[in-house]
């Protein structure tokens, strides 16, 4: 079997053809009787990652010595980008493996690099776990605010999806998740409200999703006011609010 590195694309499926040679680098002709069998390995620590069967392909001219591996999306998905060591083996008649060398010094792998070059990498969520009490004076009410959160609009089309995990403990009020078009919003006119979700002593993590393009995002957070209280500045009635991510 001739040598050469092996590149393959993470999370998709690969089809590499193998031609099998002798040591004067002739074409040799090989059977769909046989079974030749593909192993990927961490050479590292030891580890194999994957082992597959070759189909060997009904001979041509052109595809003498010829066979097929196929590694199929879920081969690849979780596994690092990095360089593996490969190898194939032949089922002899006597039902154990001999090794198809990897070329006319006896070596008996090769090296596979995995890439990720046809998905993008998912950048981080944008994690908020302050927010800034401000108070009301039209309401009456504390509002935690979050600030302004940068929203990628040179990254999104019309029907961007924004994703926003809110935690929560025992929390009991009003979240709000606005969105803004103005380049350096200063003011609460600058916002307008996209969700407005009301709690009543919640303990996990609620989501919201909504679609768009807006240059920032901001939390805010009203708590719920205790019985026989004026204000809404009771965090041992309304629980807390832990944190937010965000992911656009």
């Amino acid at each position: 079997m001739y040598q050469r590195d092996l590149t393959i694309q993470k999370g998709i499926k690969n089809q590499i053809k193998i031609q099998f040679k002798n040591s004067d680098q002739k074409r040799i002709s090989v059977s769909n009787s046989q079974t030749f069998v593909f192993t990927m390995f961490d050479a590292i620590n030891q580890r194999q990652i994957l082992e597959k069967n070759l189909d060997v392909l009904a001979e041509t001219t052109s595809t003498k010595g010829m066979a097929l591996l196929t590694l199929n999306e879920n081969d690849t998905l979780d596994l690092d980008k990095s360089s593996y060591t490969y190898s194939v083996k032949v089922l002899d008649t006597d039902g154990t493996y001999t090794p198809a060398y990897a070329n006319t010094y006896y070596g008996m792998n090769g090296i596979l690099h995995l890439s990720n070059d046809v998905y993008p990498v998912l950048k981080d969520s944008t994690a908020i776990t302050s927010f800034n009490p401000t108070f009301n004076a039209d309401t009456g009410k504390y509002e935690h605010k979050s600030g302004n959160i940068y929203a990628y609009p040179e990254y999104n089309g019309n029907t961007a999806l924004h994703t926003v995990a809110l935690y929560m403990t025992a929390y009991k009020g009003y979240i709000l998740v606005q969105g803004s078009l103005d380049n350096a919003p200063t003011a609460d006119s600058s916002y307008y409200t996209l969700s407005s979700k009301a709690y009543t002593g919640f303990t996990g993590v609620d989501y919201v999703n909504f679609n768009g393009v807006f240059s920032y995002i901001r939390i805010v957070h009203i708590p719920a006011t205790a019985p026989a209280e004026t204000d809404n500045n009771n965090p041992s009635f309304f629980g807390s609010f832990d944190k937010v991510l965000y992911r656009s």
